[in-house]
């Protein structure tokens, strides 16, 4: 038995119907999609070797994937937590049942404003707002139910609307809470740290650190009130951390990631951060063997001496160590 906790996190596609303008996966090549049904049945039953936090589906949209609910009744039925973020533009009435049939422990739809035109436009489809809340509708007609969150990124598109949203889901008796998460680079662009000045991304980048300021000491606010905000005080003051001095390292200490969570993308290949190269290859390895392997140990070595916010360390997998 692995003696640490591991969350998985399965890719299923580099596949999304949306052009939201804070991610370019929907610019890039798609690149090859080796991973089936059979291979991430076989990565899940490998899991029997570790102790597992929970397996997280991701992509693109993991649900534009034929595949994705037979696989998480799979998860679920090893008796493990099963996570899915969607923008909920394919589910109807059907696609909810089966949805609460697959067993996910918790789905996540994206909904960044309250407002329809805010939304569609950062999402760059028109209509989906409208199709999020009717998925909301549809997910809690089906019994027993999902526990069902709203993820939402803070940019300066949509700063007038976190507290607005913030409240809205607080009244919604359907929906188990929010959470936030601050702006990061778009995925599938080249890394730089100072991205936030370049000039094709300044219009995602909150402009007023004062109206940020007031915006994220009233998410607190809430928190402590008991709101169903999923992200912790502690959280959130770093949001205003980064938001005023990005380049600055967030923690006290070095990043988290690289002992407690294990990625692997559409094309097999597995990460412990993005950020560094490949440590192996489901196809040739067992995930197993690729987590105890050196290539593993050195980008472990590299990611202890990492000193770059991103937007797992601020975001996803967020640990306090100010205290």
């Amino acid at each position: 038995m692995h003696n640490g906790t591991i969350e998985l996190g399965l890719s299923l596609n580099n596949h999304c119907n949306f052009h939201c303008r804070m991610c370019n996966i929907w610019r890039q090549d798609k690149g090859e999609n080796r991973l089936d049904l059979g291979k991430c049945l076989q990565i899940i039953d490998e899991l029997e070797a570790f102790q597992v936090k929970g397996v997280r589906l991701s992509g693109g949209d993991p649900l534009l994937t034929p595949w994705a609910l037979p696989l998480a009744r799979h998860i679920s039925q090893k008796g493990y937590h099963t996570v899915a973020t969607t923008n909920g533009s394919m589910i109807d009435e059907a696609f909810a049942d089966k949805i609460i049939a697959s067993g996910i422990s918790n789905l996540n739809l994206s909904l960044d404003a309250r407002d329809a035109k805010v939304h569609d436009e950062i999402r760059g489809f028109a209509g989906s707002h409208e199709r999020i809340i009717k998925a909301i509708g549809y997910l809690a007609k089906a019994t027993p139910g999902v526990k069902l969150g709203i993820n939402t990124v803070i940019s300066n598109l949509n700063l007038h609307e976190i507290v607005p949203l913030a409240d809205e889901v607080e009244r919604d008796g359907r929906i188990d809470h929010i959470y936030f998460m601050a702006v990061m680079q778009p995925f599938g662009t080249h890394p730089d740290a100072a991205w936030f000045l370049r000039e094709e991304f300044r219009f995602l980048w909150p402009q007023d650190i004062s109206g940020l300021r007031s915006v994220l000491d009233r998410l607190i606010e809430l928190k402590k009130k008991g709101h169903k905000i999923n992200n912790s005080i502690a959280q959130l003051k770093v949001f205003l951390d980064y938001f005023s001095d990005p380049l600055h390292f967030t923690k006290k200490a070095t990043c988290n990631l690289g002992q407690e969570a294990v990625e692997v993308n559409q094309a097999g290949d597995v990460y412990l951060c993005y950020f560094y190269e490949p440590i192996g290859n489901v196809f040739r390895d067992s995930l197993c063997g690729i987590w105890g392997s050196q290539r593993a140990a050195d980008v472990r070595e590299k990611i202890r001496n990492c000193r770059q916010n991103c937007n797992l360390l601020v975001n996803c997998y967020f640990e306090d160590d100010r205290v």
